[in-house]
């Protein structure tokens, strides 16, 4: 088991951290093309996810114990939309695409 992640989530909940200086991210937003979208499937193991549609722009550890994560995929000009994937023990558990308002 990694204990190195479950620390700074242990850190940044007692505020030694800032809550996301364990996954800070300064890049602008990549966002996931439509057609990468599509081609996700439930089950699909988190490196097939993350070959597929490159590095989330923002990851969180939802239930560390259980396995649980959440990468977002932010909306950008080209597509505006906030593409969620959640994974449980490394496999994809539900993808969730919302356009965003105008």
């Amino acid at each position: 088991m990694h204990k190195f992640p479950i620390l700074l989530i242990l850190l940044a909940l007692a505020g030694a951290l800032p809550a996301n200086a364990a996954h800070a991210n300064t890049d602008a937003p990549r966002g996931m093309a439509f057609d990468v979208y599509i081609r996700l499937e439930h089950g699909m193991t988190e490196g097939e996810l993350v070959l597929r549609a490159g590095r989330p722009d923002h990851q969180s550890f939802d239930n560390p114990r259980d396995g649980v994560k959440t990468f977002y995929y932010y909306p950008t000009q080209a597509n505006p939309h906030l593409t969620t994937v959640t994974l449980r023990s490394g496999r994809i558990a539900n993808i969730e695409r919302i356009r965003r308002a105008p």
